[in-house]
């Protein structure tokens, strides 16, 4: 199996210590790379039921995310490659892919601060990274962060409140990035400008698309 850039650049990060922020309590199913396509629309994953709010709460010092991703079973794609996260036909009834997700944080210039969390398909898929458009364009598809896609579910990240040189941001106004595609289904993508100051935070920001319960903490050490 080829190895991607992206792939092996995440390897040589973690083998330098420059892996980025454990992704803690995940809940839900993950899927590896082998399974990551098919999930019945309709099924589990797909249902209206209600998904429990996110406690996006951490260690003292850390910075807590939480959100949600719930697959919309009445969205339609367009015609588009195998493997394309948000390209295809789909709707009710149709297969979904996992999606590819990407958590990060800018500063007030738009500039990329650290990438906390990016899921993608790891076996030869890179070539649809840029669908993930602002994330891509922040990082410039460079990505030291990588891990497999997951199922639709709600997840637990964390952020150290380091840059991606693995030094201390100082303090300002930022900008939290969630961002979601998938094939069959439609682009998400989720904002909120974040004040850090070293005081306790909790925050939560208006859901989009197929993300929502999009959820912000800090506690202060």
């Amino acid at each position: 199996m080829t190895t991607s850039r992206f792939s092996a650049v995440s390897r040589r990060a973690v083998l330098q210590g420059l892996s980025a922020t454990a992704v803690l309590g995940l809940v839900g199913c993950s899927n590896s790379d082998a399974d990551a396509g098919a999930i019945a629309s309709g099924g589990a994953a797909g249902s209206s039921s209600p998904v429990a709010a996110p406690t996006a709460s951490a260690a003292p010092g850390q910075f807590a995310i939480a959100f949600t991703f719930t697959v919309d079973t009445s969205a339609t794609g367009n015609p588009g490659g195998e493997g394309r996260p948000n390209k295809g036909g789909g709707g009710p009834g149709g297969m979904t892919r996992n999606p590819y997700i990407a958590v990060w944080v800018e500063d007030a210039s738009g500039a990329l601060v650290r990438t906390i969390s990016l899921w993608h398909l790891q076996a030869g898929q890179d070539r649809w990274l840029s669908e993930l458009h602002r994330w891509y364009a922040a990082s410039n598809g460079v990505d030291t962060t990588s891990g497999a896609t997951r199922a639709p579910g709600t997840y637990d990240l964390t952020w150290d409140l380091s840059g991606s040189d693995g030094t201390a941001v100082p303090d300002g106004t930022y900008t939290l990035c969630v961002e979601a595609s998938r094939e069959h289904g439609p682009y998400s993508l989720v904002t909120g400008a974040v004040k850090i100051d070293g005081k306790a935070l909790t925050q939560k920001l208006d859901g989009n698309g197929e993300l929502s319960a999009v959820a912000i903490s800090f506690q202060p050490a």
